[in-house]
């Protein structure tokens, strides 16, 4: 038993020995830490003197011609809309039709926590890297459209109220003076921020600088790439736009009409064409084309008597038609023109004159 004890404490007597009682520090833990605060230092220092790539400052421009693009594409069925209401609403109130399409479409967008507009987001682009991002962003929307209607209309206000020719000491002239020196600084700002732009890519507007809101990759591994998805659809749009403005002329829907009136008549064993009773009785004296036009434009009865036949040109069916009626509807509906009063083909037209003429020889 003391023979055992005995044996174990030589045994720890001799590891204690042999063995260190603190650890020693491996010789490349401190070139490591040396090596990394090197290399913190460098990255930070990368990070802070980032250059924006050429195709980010073409993309953040881009953004902005796509939104004024899709602002004009709005517009043109919401001046129709309201040209129906009464004719002129619309350049009456054109700026506050486009401060309403602008408004809307950015609240749609950026006001909807998507923080990139319609355009922006086709450019891979979003808002970023300020604190109380939303309401930077509703700032930003308030001053570029907000503010840019009210100074609009501040101008037209005081340009059509001639306060530029108001006296020299008068509160109006002054007014005027001082617009005019706010909006040459705006443009020296504008001038200005538009070469640091160009220089570092950051801010593409004054208000954006003043308000700390850049512009970044939505998708940072998408970043160097430019959606042509939006050129895509005009270059279709405008393809397909030429094309609908070469087939329209060659198009006759008035022919083609009565090219299938025609047919089914002839299937169903009618006449050639339908006859009015009213068109049928018209005195000789009076173009049943003139009175058929009056009567579909007009909610009244129409007076045979004001549609009395000018130039009078001779179908092939006997029945007179002024020249200009007759040759119309030839040149509108081609072989398949049929007279009103009795339905034949109408093929050949000659003056009245000439078959008077020609009874007389015989």
């Amino acid at each position: 038993m003391s023979t055992t004890e005995d044996y174990s404490q030589r045994s720890a007597a001799a590891t204690a020995t042999v063995l260190p009682q603190e650890v020693p520090q491996q010789p490349w833990r401190q070139s490591w830490l040396e090596a990394d605060a090197r290399l913190r230092s460098s990255t930070s220092a990368v990070v802070a003197h980032t250059v924006v790539s050429r195709n980010a400052r073409v993309n953040k421009l881009d953004a902005d011609l796509l939104d004024d693009e899709l602002t004009d594409i709005l517009r043109e069925p919401v001046s129709k809309a309201m040209s129906l209401l009464r004719p002129g609403l619309v350049e009456s109130y054109r700026l506050e039709v486009d401060t309403a399409i602008r408004a809307l479409l950015f609240w749609l967008s950026v006001g909807s926590h998507q923080r990139a507009t319609y355009g922006q987001a086709l450019q891979n682009l979003t808002y970023a890297g300020a604190k109380k991002l939303s309401w930077r962003i509703h700032a930003f929307g308030l001053g570029s459209i907000g503010g840019g209607y009210a100074w609009a209309r501040a101008m037209q206000h005081m340009s059509r109220c001639g306060w530029a020719n108001a006296p020299w000491q008068s509160l109006r002239n002054r007014v005027w003076r001082m617009a005019g020196w706010l909006e040459r600084a705006a443009k020296v700002a504008a001038l200005a921020n538009l070469l640091a732009f160009f220089a570092a890519g950051q801010y593409k507007s004054v208000l954006e600088r003043v308000l700390g809101l850049r512009l970044v990759s939505a998708r940072p591994q998408m970043a160097q790439s430019v959606s042509f998805e939006f050129l895509n659809r005009q270059l279709v749009w405008h393809a397909f736009t030429e094309f609908v403005m070469f087939a329209l002329p060659l198009l006759k829907p008035a022919r083609a009409r009565a090219w299938a009136v025609r047919n089914v008549r002839a299937v169903l064993r009618l006449p050639p064409a339908a006859i009015d009773p009213v068109i049928e009785k018209l005195p000789e004296n009076v173009c049943a084309i003139c009175f058929s036009t009056a009567t579909a434009d007009s909610s009244v009865p129409v007076d045979p008597s004001s549609c009395l036949v000018s130039n009078p040109y001779i179908a092939d069916c006997g029945h007179s038609y002024c020249y200009v009626c007759i040759k119309t509807r030839l040149m509108v509906e081609g072989s398949e023109c049929s007279c009103l009063r009795c339905g034949h083909k109408v093929e050949t037209i000659c003056q009245h004159a000439e078959i008077r003429n020609a009874n007389d020889d015989i």
